[in-house]
């Protein structure tokens, strides 16, 4: 029986040593393993993040230069107009407002203005007037959503640009105008002698952030991760479009509910007011540990099976090959023949030592023979 069997009992403790060490490594490399494809993931999501927060913030100072030339050069025009000062209620666009005038000329309805400024510098420009507490747009080239202009329309009174101005103080920025997000610009009207604002000037850009979309529908967290850029009301502006991703509701859904078997990380965007989210299922990070430790285990099989077939030709031809030999000259000395070749006497092991005790032994029969078929 193969159990019972000198080769058996050389080659079964090697398998089972080996065995061990194939599942001792790899449950020590799935460990590694886990916190290599975990910091693999950390880095690649910080990568990515800080990219688009670098192009981001380009975008941001690269615009801003813009607004304050394009301000610079509305105040300059409405200065050559004349002094501002409150005028009497109009109505534009159906809503009641004071009047704006420059030089004693009323601006309501009126574009000339702000149109020749967006005609040399582009983006839009705007004459708020204070009513009441609010402030409401005179005159304005920012468009609705129709196309027409936003006369009578109110700034934002939940805004950061309005507490701002009712101290009296500019703002330089990116807010949110009917829906689109704009580097802007807005400085108080003052009437002379008066501390008090009477109205707003304000000049801005829309944002054309065509290449953060496409950087953005590009990118991935590990399988089926994300990311997504979410505007100052926490809606997902851009998000990749690569796997489950590309559903936008599904986004939504994981940013909102942030299930425990995801992970879901925000970061601030700084001077925009956006958020950028990157999130991913915990089951990727558990698919490729047990991915690289099948690979690991299959790799330690196979370095065991080489092992066990050196092992094996090393006993076959150092050990078991000279022992049958050895057992054939012994059969045949039991038989009466002492003219066997030893060539076994050859070796420095143990088996050669055997061998020549064999060989001795059989020298002895020989002549004990010789000396008993002499009488």
């Amino acid at each position: 029986m193969f159990g019972n069997s000198l080769r058996a009992r050389l080659l079964l403790p090697v398998l089972a040593l080996g065995l061990a060490a194939v599942i001792a490594t790899a449950i020590t490399l799935a460990y590694v393993e886990a916190a290599r494809v975990r910091n693999e993931a950390r880095a690649s999501i910080d990568g990515q993040v800080s990219a688009l927060q670098s192009l981001l913030d380009v975008t941001h100072s690269i615009m801003l230069d813009r607004v304050r030339s394009s301000m610079l050069l509305l105040r300059q025009e409405g200065d050559e107009q004349g002094v501002a000062s409150a005028g009497q209620p109009v109505t534009v666009a159906g809503r009641q407002a004071n009047d704006l005038l420059l030089g004693g000329k009323s601006q309501a309805n009126v574009f000339q203005l702000v149109d020749s400024v967006t005609a040399v510098m582009g983006g839009t420009a705007t004459l708020f007037t204070k009513t009441g507490d609010d402030y409401v747009r005179i005159s304005t080239n920012v468009k609705k959503a129709d196309g027409t202009r936003a006369v009578g329309t109110m700034l934002d009174p939940k805004g950061p640009v309005i507490g701002e101005i009712r101290q009296g103080r500019s703002f330089y920025g990116v807010v949110d105008i009917l829906g689109n997000p704009y580097v802007t610009g807005y400085e108080p009207i003052y009437d002379h002698g008066d501390p008090r604002p009477i109205g707003i000037w304000y000049v801005g850009y829309k944002t054309d952030l065509d290449v953060l979309n496409k950087v953005i529908s590009n990118s991935r967290v590990l399988g089926s991760g994300f990311i997504a850029l979410l505007d100052s009301k926490d809606v997902p502006r851009f998000h990749s479009n690569t796997a489950a991703a590309a559903d936008a509701s599904f986004i939504s859904k994981i940013i909102q509910q942030q299930p425990t078997d995801w992970t879901v990380e925000k970061y601030n965007v700084p001077n925009w007011g956006f958020t950028l989210v990157a999130a991913y299922p915990n089951s990727d990070i558990d698919q490729l540990i047990v991915q690289q430790t099948v690979w690991i285990g299959l790799v330690g099989l196979l370095m065991c099976v080489l092992v066990l077939g050196v092992q094996y030709l090393l006993i076959q031809n150092r050990v078991l090959r000279p022992i049958q030999n050895l057992t054939q000259v012994a059969d045949a000395l039991s038989m009466g023949k002492f003219d066997n070749v030893i060539a076994e006497v050859a070796l420095k092991d143990e088996i050669g030592t055997l061998a020549k005790a064999i060989a001795r032994l059989s020298n002895s029969v020989r002549l004990a023979m010789d000396r008993l078929s002499k009488r």
